[in-house]
């Protein structure tokens, strides 16, 4: 009897055992369900869309913030904006900050993408160069966006939709 009774012990702390390090364990983790690569349709491209990029073309997050050059190799300054059709159908200028330092005191102007050379620097990456020097830049006038334009005109509407103060002194001057 005490066999039975010593081999029922040892099994059972056996399981005990085994069902500690079960409780222990990580949770299994679900299984994705496989696609039935079988009965999957193709994907079929709609149209206009683009796949891949053309070699001969630029992503415009390739030209924010990049450097643009002056034929001497002189820096002019940095692309911040491009000014695109409302059409959709061509980009018509980009925006460069000129002057300054660390951008305080540059000023933004505005020119035709014609105006901008895309080549290649010593490394095989983007490099913009211009035809104009950086003193032609800061001499021009500066870039006025949709939104400055719009600012600008309310500003000045308020300006004259608002009484005139009387002068100091409570009446014209003599």
């Amino acid at each position: 009897m005490k066999l039975k009774t010593g081999a029922s012990a040892a099994i059972l702390t056996l399981v005990l055992g085994a069902a500690t390090a079960v409780a222990q364990a990580p949770p299994p983790s679900p299984q994705k369900p496989s696609p039935p690569a079988a009965t999957e349709a193709p994907k079929t491209p709609v149209e206009g869309q683009i796949l891949v990029q053309d070699a001969n073309t630029v992503l415009a997050k390739e030209l924010l913030g990049q450097t643009v050059y002056a034929p001497d190799k002189a820096r002019i300054g940095t692309i911040g904006d491009l000014i695109l059709s409302k059409d959709a159908k061509a980009v018509e200028g980009f925006v460069i900050g000129v002057g300054g330092f660390l951008g305080i005191g540059e000023k933004n102007v505005a020119l035709k993408m014609d105006r901008l050379r895309m080549g290649q620097d010593e490394r095989g990456g983007l490099q913009l160069t211009m035809d104009i020097k950086k003193e032609e830049l800061s001499n021009a006038p500066s870039f006025k966006s949709k939104k400055d334009q719009d600012a600008e005109r309310q500003a000045a509407e308020r300006a004259r939709s608002q009484p005139q103060s009387p002068a100091p002194g409570g009446g014209p001057k003599r």
